[in-house]
């Protein structure tokens, strides 16, 4: 009777991996599968050759390392590390490089080991964010787990690019205490202990991100994951898989990627490793057209884009291609986004003093950044503030008010970067009106598209050049006349020192991978071919319980979340007055005095699993 069980068992499993194949080679060879299945049922394969047939998954990561990084509100932070090394052939590359691991916040006297707690959230990170842009969401819901009696714990992990980092700077500045001695050693040659920066990395010297696609991070994420619970009936139990924008998308790849590239067994797929599915301010999904439901679709996107993808690739791997990261691109480049750590090392080390920060920073590539993210009008933009209104140059500011008029949703000229993190004070401010003034975004329909621009809200410029411009946070702007507290939710200061992180992990990663959106693309569009062959998958993510979390004043939830519909089952939570960066990075506690929505309702979710 035993021997008939584990017989059917296997039957059945090879039945659905028939079933589910993804590509259209699986279907032509299903007879295969349907011989194998005959053969097993007939009795004619021993059962234990039968059941060796679908060996359980076991994780090839090795050294294992668990490094204390603080304890916060009840939260202990570490750093966990793991040896993977890359592939044999790949581009010379710093031995960082083989090696990832993640950010595990789980709640002081929990238990100690992962394996032990009621639920382990898996957070994969947006577009060029790295590990420590999660920290919000993932305090907050250790805590919300805490208090509805669940020790969970959240696992923000560090994609492999962040091997590439630049941190010495800010490493040393958190030692002197002076913001300026990282400004200066990135863009003015000051050396630290003997050495000085020797610049931005450009693509030619980047070859190592040709090793870092959408594959590579998601099998990290696998390798981790089984490392760390080696029983697969505790995954299952225990580990919810999420992403925050991009990183929703990595997530769905993940869910249906085929991990030994077998497709007759299934215990090693991704969605086999998650006991349900969540995403903030995206989606999980790995086609999200539905290409895959139609065979005639699947097979034409396929023989276009598989293709395509083939070229591509080769032309990255041999450097043909010249932009292996997205480091080059204006406005919001690598530079760009050093600016805005900087802003945030500066606000955290010296938050009240007048800030020193542009005197400091003077390139090209910075102005073009300050001109277009900060501008106050079309004509200031175009005349670079000869026009009158002068540009963020001329007038002064706090560190934490320049941070502030970076990064705020009534500051900041681009949706995806804001927060709401207070209100500028001080002094005499006017609105803006580049790119759009807020008041268009209220027009029917075409309103909620210009969102993606510079968001919804009423944004402002200051006037006066002779005053010392200060910041109200995000708890003290009761009465400011272009902002209300039901849209400010972050904590400026705590949203300053994760900027201003150092090792082992950056806020945003110094180089990310070109090669990373190019794989999502290829993927989206129906490559099942090349590189995309284990995507064997469909939407497997849906078969779980699924969470999504729209942010209130982001664009995702009218564009993602109006064309490309969630599954029928989802829990759908929308999250008042929230940014997209807001999802994962608001404050415990909220103006009305309730707890961090995102934080609040995973939480909820997570009890409604466990």
């Amino acid at each position: 009777m035993a021997t008939s069980l584990t017989v059917a068992h296997a039957a059945r499993r090879l039945g659905r991996s028939v079933q589910q194949g993804g590509r259209r080679g699986e279907r032509r060879n299903g007879w295969a599968a349907t011989v194998v299945m005959t053969v097993v049922a007939a009795g004619l394969v021993p059962p234990g050759l039968a059941a060796a047939a679908e060996e359980p998954p076991a994780s090839v990561a090795t050294d294992r390392r668990e490094q204390q990084v603080a304890t916060r509100d009840g939260i202990a932070v570490s750093y966990v590390s793991f040896r993977l090394p890359l592939p044999a052939g790949v581009a010379p590359h710093p031995d960082a490089c083989d090696r990832t691991g993640y950010l595990r916040y789980r709640p002081v006297g929990g238990p100690e080991s992962s394996r032990d707690a009621d639920a382990v959230v898996v957070q994969q990170q947006g577009l060029g964010g790295g590990a420590v842009n999660s920290e919000g969401v993932a305090g907050n819901t250790v805590r919300s787990a805490k208090s509805l009696g669940r020790n969970i714990e959240f696992w923000s992990l560090a994609r492999r690019g962040a091997c590439l980092d630049e941190t010495a700077g800010f490493d040393y500045a958190l030692q002197t205490g002076n913001y300026l001695d990282a400004v200066d050693y990135y863009f003015n040659g000051k050396p630290i202990d003997g050495r000085t920066f020797p610049g931005f990395k450009q693509s030619q010297d980047l070859a190592i991100l040709d090793a870092i696609g959408v594959e590579r991070v998601i099998r990290d994420q696998y390798e981790i994951m089984l490392h760390e619970m080696p029983d697969q009936a505790e995954r299952q139990r225990k580990y919810i898989c999420t992403g925050i924008s991009m990183g929703g998308m990595v997530t769905g790849f993940f869910s249906d990627w085929d991990f030994d590239g077998n497709p007759a067994s299934q215990a090693d797929a991704g969605y086999n490793q998650c006991a349900a599915f969540a995403a903030q301010d995206s989606m999980v999904s790995s086609d999200p057209a539905a290409i895959q439901n139609t065979p005639f679709f699947s097979d034409v996107t396929n023989a276009l884009m598989g293709p395509t993808n083939t070229v591509l690739k080769a032309g990255f791997d041999s450097g043909l291609l010249p932009m292996r990261t997205l480091g080059p691109v204006p406005v919001i480049g690598t530079k760009a986004m050093m600016l805005y750590r900087l802003a945030g090392l500066a606000a955290h080390l010296a938050p009240d003093e007048e800030s020193q920060l542009l005197a400091h920073l003077h390139d090209p590539e910075v102005e073009t950044t300050l001109t277009t993210m900060f501008g106050q009008s079309w004509a200031a933009v175009a005349s670079g503030g000869s026009n009158g209104e002068g540009t963020i140059r001329d007038y002064r500011f706090t560190n934490t008010a320049l941070l502030g008029t970076f990064i705020d949703n009534n500051s900041g000229n681009f949706a995806l970067l804001q927060q709401g993190v207070g209100a500028l004070a001080g002094g005499p401010v006017q609105e803006k009106t580049f790119p759009n003034g807020g008041g268009a975004t209220q027009v029917p329909v075409l309103g909620n598209y210009l969102r993606m621009s510079a968001g919804p809200q009423t944004r402002v410029a200051p006037t006066d050049r002779n005053v010392l411009y200060t910041w109200r946070n995000y708890n003290d702007v009761v009465g400011v006349p272009w902002t209300a507290p039901s849209r400010e939710t972050s904590d400026i200061h705590a949203v300053a020192r994760q900027l201003g992180t150092g090792a082992p992990t950056a806020y945003w990663e110094t180089y990310f991978p070109a090669r990373m959106v190019i794989d999502l693309g290829a993927g989206f569009t129906g490559a099942r071919s090349g590189n995309m062959v284990n995507l064997r998958y469909h939407n497997m993510s849906r078969t779980k319980p699924n969470f999504i979390a729209y942010a209130g004043d982001s664009v995702v939830q009218y564009g993602v979340g109006t064309w490309i519909p969630t599954g029928a089952t989802a829990q759908v939570e929308t999250l008042p007055g929230y940014t997209h960066i807001d999802t994962i990075g608001a404050a415990a506690v909220q103006n009305n005095g309730k707890p961090d929505y995102s934080g609040q309702y995973l939480a909820e979710f997570i009890r409604g699993l466990t």
